[in-house]
């Protein structure tokens, strides 16, 4: 799998993850206002362990396009 695809893979990734965290935090506030405090610290520690993945994804996407800009300009510059 070529570095494009993979990009290609970890954006979508990132971007539904995204898109889940937002209705996934508002369950979990209903289920801590509702006094449902051990459903909502298991929901909780799972959205918890989601944004961390989503964040190492993230940061290693990033990484590695600085990476490959970084490679071009050396290239370009001699």
């Amino acid at each position: 799998m070529n570095l494009r695809t993979k990009y290609a893979i970890f954006k979508t990734i990132t971007v539904v993850l995204g898109a889940f965290s937002i209705p996934w935090s508002t369950y979990v506030g209903f289920c801590f206002g509702d006094g449902r405090f051990v459903e909502g610290m298991v929901a909780l520690s799972i959205q918890t362990v989601v944004a961390l993945v989503d964040g190492f994804i993230w940061c290693w996407v990033l990484e590695n396009m600085k990476n490959r800009l970084d490679e071009r300009q050396h290239e370009n510059s001699g």
